[in-house]
């Protein structure tokens, strides 16, 4: 049996395991960071937003600036490129494979720290669009913020 605990607002999704070995061995992979984007922010027109979350079609398209926070990190980036395999969860709940996202001109920082980027790849995140708040929220494994977040 396998519980979860999760929320919105930066928290760690922990999977719970019955054997202990296996839950521990693989406990570096179960972490994800998650925030929420407005569907604005991850979409760059209505047409392309339809498409995904109400035909299920896979995309390419750009993004020309992108902001969140991220365990009080301030994440800015511009001319992101993504790639989406879009597949539906339920009326309202389409889920968002982002098998490539590759972001240009990134800075993260928290007041102390202030790192810079030219290019980064963000593949392998995932995320959840709800169709009644327009809110999608973003599911990074903790392998691919840590490498970015750490790295100053």
């Amino acid at each position: 049996m396998d519980d979860s605990i999760s929320s919105h607002d930066n928290i760690i999704i922990l999977p719970i395991a019955n054997n202990n070995n296996n839950f521990f061995g693989n406990l570096a992979k179960q972490f994800e960071y998650i925030f929420d984007l407005d569907g604005k922010q991850i979409f760059p027109n209505d047409t392309i937003k339809q498409d995904i979350v109400t035909k299920y079609k896979p995309a390419d398209y750009n993004i020309s600036n992108l902001n969140y926070k991220l365990l009080g990190f301030n994440i800015t980036a511009s001319d992101i490129k993504i790639h989406v395999n879009p597949s539906r969860i339920d009326q309202t709940t389409t889920r968002l494979d982002f098998p490539v996202m590759i972001a240009s001109n990134v800075s993260v920082t928290n007041g102390s720290i202030n790192s810079k980027y030219d290019k980064i790849n963000l593949g392998s995140i995932y995320g959840t669009y709800n169709k009644s708040t327009d809110k999608m929220t973003m599911h990074i494994p903790s392998s691919v913020a840590l490498q970015y977040l750490l790295h100053f």
